[in-house]
């Protein structure tokens, strides 16, 4: 058994827009980023007298402002993780993680079963860290498995190999 070293590496982003989760949310940011223009647009309905207009365009500027920092928010988000990604796809070394321990924990407000796994990354110029990672993949990681990692070895950042 591998022991634990005392550097940590640290797992790199996912890609938001590539999972399930992330179209569901950039579909629902997109419709709280255009509420705010047909609350505008709606406001132009209403006699310019009656003081639900003025409700209606204050509800109107701040779904706008709003959904429109949402939307930069992930967008900047997601370019991140797709920048970190190229980095590791250009200085990246690939590497082999041990299993040094898995332990099944639940997730969430529906208690998601989950796995938190401890990792000691080796390789040809890397030098040995221990890492963390989470995954909804229960039972695929057992002590002892060995798996392939891409790490960069200047900031020990790695993601699990294809």
């Amino acid at each position: 058994m591998t022991t634990t070293p005392d550097r940590q590496g640290e797992e790199a982003p996912e890609l938001p827009a590539l999972t399930g989760f992330g179209w569901l949310m950039g579909f629902f940011m997109t419709v709280l980023a255009l509420i705010g223009p047909a609350l505008l647009w709606l406001s132009t309905r209403f006699d310019p007298a009656d003081d639900d207009r003025l409700v209606v365009i204050a509800m109107g500027a701040v779904f706008t402002i709003g959904g429109l920092a949402t939307v930069a928010s992930h967008l900047r988000q997601n370019a991140r993780a797709r920048e970190v990604h190229r980095a590791l796809d250009r200085s990246g070394v690939r590497a082999t993680a041990e299993v040094v321990s898995s332990k099944r924990i639940w997730v969430g407000d529906v208690s998601t079963p989950a796995e938190d796994v401890d990792f000691v990354v080796t390789g040809p110029g890397v030098t040995t860290f221990s890492a963390r990672l989470l995954t909804e993949d229960v039972g695929r990681y057992a002590t002892g498995t060995v798996v392939p990692v891409d790490v960069d070895p200047r900031t020990l950042l790695f993601r699990l190999a294809d």
